[in-house]
């Protein structure tokens, strides 16, 4: 099909690992790799918490099991680092081997859930869904929250859905004392929003939803320009309005898996 977005591959899903790479030869080259591969266990369990805070904040099984294969892998690497000599075979005792083997078998599961899209934000998806019947408008973007309607939601249904929203990874939710903002999460914000404190969601693309069922749509400049066209702003706004309603309503309903069909039939590939 023919997408309205840019279908950009994102490095950043990519940058721990490049950068652990980049430590682990630097620690070899400088001291022995024995000392490489003790900094890189570390680096790996370190890694495992954050895995795990993200877990916490959304509440996805695959960052749970994310943070067990961390853990698996970065003790596996501890075990046989006293062991590693350039040159000569590496000695695998009775645990090194079962934490190989765990190892293994943790990440081929990871790589099916990847396959699977269980472990991708789905940012891009919601806003290509939203874009689908919009039409082209030249200088038509406006870096202002649009007001698209009143809706009558329970303050419970939309807190309900903003917790299916994350554990599906469709995005992240800001639980505010008068309304819950929605913020679709693409690739390439998702270190910045999951590990900021002082995350600036308000300057995001979001969907908020007051006490009073008051709702506003914001499209950031940076979303609106992932498009390969110039799109009608005011269509757009109510366009993700009335997708993130629809959302809510399979909900209410029990028909999640409607709307994980609608992100999983776009095909988009997960690494962008």
């Amino acid at each position: 099909m023919e997408y309205k977005q840019k279908q950009n591959m994102q490095i950043t899903g990519f940058l721990p690992a490049l950068i652990s790479i980049i430590i682990f030869i630097s620690i070899s080259i400088i001291w022995d790799i024995s000392t490489g591969f003790y900094v890189l266990g570390s680096i790996m369990l370190f890694y495992s918490l954050l895995i795990l805070y993200s877990f916490y904040r959304t509440r996805n099984w695959g960052s749970l099991l994310s943070t067990i294969y961390m853990i698996v892998y970065g003790s596996l690497l501890l075990s046989i680092a006293p062991n590693v000599i350039i040159g000569e075979r590496i000695y695998f005792s009775t645990s090194s081997i079962v934490l190989l083997i765990a190892t293994i078998l943790i990440f081929d599961c990871l790589l099916y859930l990847n396959f699977k899209r269980k472990l991708k934000w789905r940012g891009k998806e919601i806003l290509e869904l939203a874009a689908m019947n919009v039409e082209e408008a030249k200088n038509n973007f406006t870096e202002r929250p649009l007001p698209t309607g009143i809706v009558n939601f329970s303050r419970k249904h939309l807190e309900d859905f903003a917790r299916f929203f994350q554990k599906r990874l469709l995005g992240l939710c800001y639980f505010e004392e008068s309304r819950i903002v929605f913020m679709p999460l693409k690739y390439k914000n998702e270190y910045f929003a999951l590990f900021n404190p002082n995350y600036n969601y308000h300057e995001k693309t979001w969907v908020t939803i007051n006490n009073n069922g008051k709702v506003s749509v914001n499209i950031s400049k940076a979303d609106y320009l992932d498009y390969k066209e110039d799109l009608d702003f005011e269509q757009l706004c109510n366009s993700l309005n009335d997708l993130m309603i629809e959302f809510i309503n399979l909900h209410i309903d029990g028909r999640e898996i409607r709307i994980i069909d609608k992100l999983d039939n776009l095909r988009i590939n997960v690494f962008t």
